[in-house]
């Protein structure tokens, strides 16, 4: 496992983080010599937006209505204003 100091990981952070993400190898950030945490990478794919939706409405249910149905925007009122600048 390789180890780095807290002031580079401050300096180099996201280097660091894909750096972890493609070989799949923690880091552990040390502070004066002692290790502090330790950067793991994730199991597995990311989530697509619709996978993290599915896992949602499983867990939760549908609380809110279908969403096969349009949003429609409320009814604008038909008064107008006009906003001219009369000259003196």
């Amino acid at each position: 496992m390789k180890t780095i100091g807290i002031f580079e990981v401050k300096t180099r952070l996201s280097e660091i983080c894909e750096e972890v993400a493609r070989l799949h190898e923690p880091v552990l950030v040390t502070k004066r010599g002692k290790a502090l945490v330790r950067i793991d990478p994730l199991e597995g794919k990311p989530m697509t937006v619709m996978e993290r939706r599915a896992q949602y409405m499983t867990r939760h249910g549908a609380r809110e209505k279908s969403d096969t149905v349009d949003f429609e925007p409320p009814a604008r009122s038909r008064e107008t204003t006009d906003f001219s600048i009369e000259e003196p």
